[in-house]
């Protein structure tokens, strides 16, 4: 079994809870309040600037031209492709041009720039692994499931559930199976608790964004 399909084994049940939260149970259908929505596309941006920062930050670090080149274009997508996808809702939605993170959103991106930095490289690309992987899976399994075409969320289901999208997210579990192949038992584990760790902060951030979440103090 490759060390993704060992990764996604561990994470099923987190999986199965992420896809029937009533975040995107709502996003699904339709009906998911524009002032979630609204609230949810501006920590995304916020986060997808950090998770950019990440991926290059990995990209610096890798040895392999061929990988070293894959995760700068994954870091261009993060800031420029998906952002796009931004730009058209902040215009829809009024969404203001400086983010302030939530907790759940700060936590998120502090973890993997963390590990992106400071992580050895293996564990790094297991990190960030999730925002791809778990995306992908929810933007496939909404496209799949959804009833109407007139979504007012197609935007946001068609990218994460197109055919660019899934490249890139092939092409990133290739590289984690490649430098998890030549990780010792021990490295392998951390790289399994570190895919783990994001895809829980993973289910936080729709949670978080669910709720509006707000600083308590």
């Amino acid at each position: 079994m490759s060390w993704t399909s060992e990764a996604w084994k561990r994470i099923a049940p987190l999986y199965d809870k992420v896809i029937h939260m009533p975040f995107n149970q709502e996003l699904q259908s339709g009906t998911l309040p524009k002032e979630t929505f609204k609230f949810y596309m501006a920590q995304d941006a916020f986060y997808l600037g950090e998770f950019g920062k990440a991926l290059s930050t990995i990209s610096g670090r890798l040895n392999d031209l061929d990988k070293v080149l894959a995760f700068s274009e994954f870091a261009a997508g993060a800031i420029v492709v998906e952002r796009a996808l931004h730009e058209s809702y902040f215009k829809t939605l009024g969404l203001p041009d400086e983010v302030d993170p939530s907790p759940s959103c700060l936590l998120y991106t502090n973890y993997i720039r963390n590990q992106a930095s400071f992580a050895n490289i293996e564990k790094a690309v297991a990190a960030i692994l999730p925002c791809f992987w778990i995306y992908k899976e929810v933007g496939d399994y909404i496209y799949a499931q959804q009833g109407s075409s007139e979504n007012p969320y197609k935007n946001w289901i068609d990218t994460y559930a197109g055919e660019e999208f899934a490249t890139s997210v092939a092409k990133a579990l290739e590289i984690t199976d490649q430098l998890a192949e030549k990780a010792s038992p021990a490295a392998r584990e951390e790289m399994f608790e570190a895919f783990e760790m994001a895809s829980k902060l993973e289910w936080m951030f729709w949670d978080s964004a669910y709720r509006l979440e707000k600083w308590p103090v």
